[in-house]
């Protein structure tokens, strides 16, 4: 059985836009869309960037906002 993670919660982001406007600058040193983020992203409650197999009290699935 799966562990639901940060991957699975609405208040989780993968999209590489997403990743870029929380990090204004990181074009210049890469790009959202680089192979090294995985499936990581941003998190909308905490305002920060997790790992996408992360765990929080904070889960949410009734409406999945991930974007591959």
């Amino acid at each position: 059985m799966r562990t639901l993670s940060c991957a699975d919660c609405r208040h989780f982001s993968h999209s590489p836009l997403d990743v870029e406007a929380a990090f204004p600058g990181l074009c210049s040193l890469g790009s959202g869309y680089a192979s090294v983020r995985s499936d990581d992203g941003i998190c909308a409650v905490h305002d920060r960037y997790v790992a996408a197999s992360s765990v929080c009290a904070a889960f949410s699935a009734s409406t999945c906002t991930r974007q591959s």
